[in-house]
């Protein structure tokens, strides 16, 4: 997934006027916004959640509390460090209610179109050097989706968002120094996960 970037002026102003018509009730605005945001929203829950039924689910449900939530945002931030501190915190919400533990598949397809293990497989003509790696990535991805959730949204939004540390804690709410402290923590938990399966 291709990390946030600020976009042109024209698209700041095209953002900020679907943000006013929102919190004006014009569900127009709604829909600029779902267009916009949507897809990333749908991947970062899909990560946290493990369940593609689960995160759309709760994509949409985001979409309807953020048409009524919409008249706190202040324009203090950029609306999608808000947006998905709005997300992270449904998010927590389902997985305490479901303690939802399943691992998702490597074979279902995400929005990109392109099942996890195709892009992490090596693109050698070997066929057993590719066998290989996808059992390897089987395992990364199985231990970062059994970190507990603050370690895997971490590692999600730097190793496969590749957000900067700074847009992580804005993210998150967190502070810089608390993004690197649990990055480095979950890197240190998959290590040893990891140690002793991956040669």
């Amino acid at each position: 997934m291709k990390p946030w970037t600020p976009g042109s002026e024209e698209e700041e102003r095209r953002e900020e006027a679907w943000i006013r018509a929102c919190q004006g009730g014009d569900l127009s605005g709604l829909e600029g916004l779902y267009g916009k945001y949507h897809r990333q929203l749908y991947a970062y829950l899909l990560a946290m959640l493990r369940s593609p039924h689960a995160a759309e689910d709760l994509a949409q449900d985001i979409f309807v509390k953020l048409h009524t939530q919409i008249g706190s945002y202040r324009f203090q931030s950029p609306f999608h460090h808000w947006l998905f501190r709005l997300a992270r915190n449904q998010a927590i919400d389902h997985l305490r209610r479901e303690k939802v533990r399943s691992a998702a598949s490597l074979d279902e397809t995400p929005t990109d179109g392109l099942a996890l293990r195709e892009r992490v497989a090596s693109r050698g003509s070997d066929a057993s050097e590719e066998v290989v790696s996808r059992e390897r990535a089987e395992m990364v991805r199985a231990a970062v989706l059994a970190l507990a959730p603050s370690f895997r949204e971490v590692v999600v939004l730097r190793e496969w968002e590749d957000l900067p540390y700074e847009d992580i804690a804005a993210r998150l709410g967190l502070s810089v120094g608390t993004v690197k402290s649990r990055l480095f923590r979950a890197r240190n938990m998959l290590e040893k996960s990891l140690k002793d399966r991956l040669i």
